[in-house]
């Protein structure tokens, strides 16, 4: 939306975009300013509990999550723009969030406290140009890759071409990928940025090729990563749509990933899943398989077939390949042994809300338990309401459990989310 009055700190900003690129006055600059962003409240409860033969241990712990991002973006001239993202992010705890529970012993750490000292940080400012259908993008940005979330920033260059129609060709280079606690997930990025140990020979640039393209029912992507002198990630996806009636709909989607090692300390790996589903009267029902593996028998490397978190690759659970132990390890930058599981989901949509259910099973590593092909699985119950365009509930519940030789670990967790979004 048009943007007729901004905080001081945001003109300032995007005011030396204007005054270095052109004359333009800041106040007919303002004037082709939008806003955009969300607002995000998030609590989550984990439930730990490993037992073994001979002993007993549980972990609880909850907390609240507050986040907003506000973007700024300014035209400086008919091909030139400036983009500007604050981001907020805060943790409170919970209750007892603190409790330890080892075999019997309580101890606490004392009582939780509401953060209030966080201020905005800046998460992206690039300067853009735009040329016919290709943008051309430098400074801090999101890298929005096909191995990452969407949340990772990087400083570099990237190139957007759109000018073959149904086709986006995606070209970026960057030199300084974002290690924050807030948004990396799983351990790749952190020890890439500190750990030296293993990685203070290696430039650790990120440099990325990427295609996508829909022509119904087909669409594909192609997508390779080179983390310098680190590893180079190859990945393909070929999916296909049909809407048989306005009411039915059937699809099948594939993906491979192979990730090829350039370091001494690093593995190679490979992934590769196919998921089918269709939609019948409001009815979505999802099965798939999936099976990952890290090529190094000793699991003494570091193997990987995403950059952050899960990337854009198939993962139907929502704890087990993911924040399934403390310090949450399983995800997939982050393999040890031969993994493979089957899974099915269902969902059904009606008015504004939403509801779900799924299941996943299979044998792979525990992280936890420390041993490889444990029996692994998780259920999980999902519920949502679409208040509005703009505002949305979001709650889910997850059960994840490890098991072999005598031993388990179990993991729980309950979401609750409202997003707002403007």
């Amino acid at each position: 939306m048009k943007l007729t009055k901004v905080s001081l700190a945001a003109l300032v900003a995007l005011g030396a975009f204007s005054s270095v690129a052109s004359a333009t006055p800041l106040e007919e600059a303002i004037k082709n300013v939008d806003l955009s962003g969300f607002a995000r409240y998030r609590y989550t409860n984990d439930n730990r509990d490993r037992k073994a033969d001979t002993k007993a241990g549980t972990n609880d712990t909850a907390g609240h999550a507050f986040r907003m991002e506000t973007a700024f973006k300014a035209a400086i001239d008919d091909n030139f723009f400036g983009v500007l993202r604050l981001r907020y992010a805060a943790t409170d705890g919970s209750g007892d969030n603190n409790e330890q529970r080892k075999a019997g012993v309580v101890t606490s750490d004392g009582t939780d406290k509401t953060n209030t000292t966080n201020s905005f940080g800046v998460y992206e400012m690039y300067l853009g140009y735009k040329v016919a259908n290709t943008t051309i993008t430098a400074g801090k940005q999101l890298i929005k890759t096909f191995y990452d979330d969407g949340d990772i920033a990087a400083t570099g260059l990237k190139v957007v071409s759109t000018d073959v129609p149904g086709l986006t060709l995606t070209a970026a280079a960057y030199d300084a990928i974002e290690d924050n606690g807030d948004e990396v997930d799983g351990p790749l990025l952190s020890t890439m940025a500190n750990d030296a140990t293993k990685f203070n020979n290696a430039p650790g640039n990120l440099y990325y090729l990427g295609a996508a393209g829909s022509y119904s029912p087909v669409s594909f992507k192609a997508a390779i990563a080179n983390l310098q002198e680190i590893a180079t990630l190859y990945g393909a996806e070929a999916g296909v749509s049909f809407d048989v009636t306005d009411d039915i709909n059937l699809n099948l989607k594939g993906q491979y990933v192979y990730s090829d090692s350039d370091h001494k300390d690093v593995a190679d790996a490979d992934f590769w899943a196919v998921q089918a589903g269709t939609k019948l009267f409001g009815v979505k029902l999802d099965a798939g398989y999936l099976d990952f593996d890290a090529k190094n028998k000793k699991n003494d490397k570091i193997a990987f077939t995403s950059i952050d978190a899960n990337g854009q690759l198939i993962n139907p659970a929502k704890i087990l390949n993911g924040v399934m132990a403390s310090s949450g390890r399983q995800y997939y930058n982050n393999i040890k042994g031969d993994n493979d599981y089957w899974f099915a989901k269902a969902g059904y949509d009606i008015d504004k809300f939403g509801f779900g259910a799924g299941y996943t099973q299979g044998k792979g590593y525990s992280w936890t338990l420390g041993k490889e092909r444990a029996k692994r699985n998780e259920w999980s119950l999902d519920a949502s309401y679409k208040y509005s365009k703009k505002l949305t509930f979001l709650s889910w519940y997850a059960a994840a459990k490890d098991k072999k030789d005598g031993e388990s670990y179990k993991q729980n967790r309950i979401r609750f989310e409202a997003k707002y979004s403007f």
